[in-house]
């Protein structure tokens, strides 16, 4: 899709919040990650997980080559580690990024949660591909802000007065 209504897609998805992750997987030559925003809840039974990957993307490729895969919800605090998985050029799966190893995986212990699982599916769809994940387990870390992606830019969210129809729900 190139011209007009593309250029205008873009734009109108720039102006769509979403929270942030990182996907990573393990490959014969290293881990590889990239920062996502497009992380959906599918299925609770069985638990689904979906994620789209530019398929012109350097990591792409091999994160859908996988036989399994981590997502990292990130919090506030981890706007830095995401700007980086964003970036082609930059280290990746330092210590200082807060990455260790327990029981030979990845770990990062300041992502808000974790989900491990296996890519039940991979969906050429237009210039990405959507990835559903098998979910076979999932770590809560600590409750901390979300990070949000909007317009370009990391943000962290304000709670909002709870509106009249949360009040009566709640009682």
């Amino acid at each position: 899709m190139n011209g007009p209504l593309a250029d205008r897609f873009k734009a109108g998805f720039r102006r769509h919040a979403a929270g942030v992750a990182l996907v990573v997987g393990e490959t014969p030559d290293g881990p590889v990650g990239v920062t996502v925003s497009s992380l959906s809840s599918v299925s609770a039974e069985p638990p689904l997980l979906s994620f789209s990957l530019a398929r012109t993307s350097s990591a792409g490729p091999r994160l859908v080559g996988c036989d399994a895969l981590a997502v990292f919800v990130l919090a506030a605090t981890q706007a830095d580690l995401a700007a980086a998985y964003a970036d082609r050029e930059a280290e990746r799966f330092t210590p200082g990024q807060g990455w260790v190893r327990e029981g030979g995986r990845l770990v990062l212990p300041d992502a808000v949660a974790t989900f491990r699982g296996r890519p039940g599916h991979v969906i050429e769809a237009g210039g990405s591909w959507v990835v559903l994940l098998e979910v076979e387990r999932v770590d809560l870390g600590a409750a901390a802000p979300p990070l949000v992606h909007h317009d370009r830019a990391y943000w962290v969210p304000a709670e909002l007065p709870r509106t009249r129809a949360l009040r009566a729900a709640e009682g």
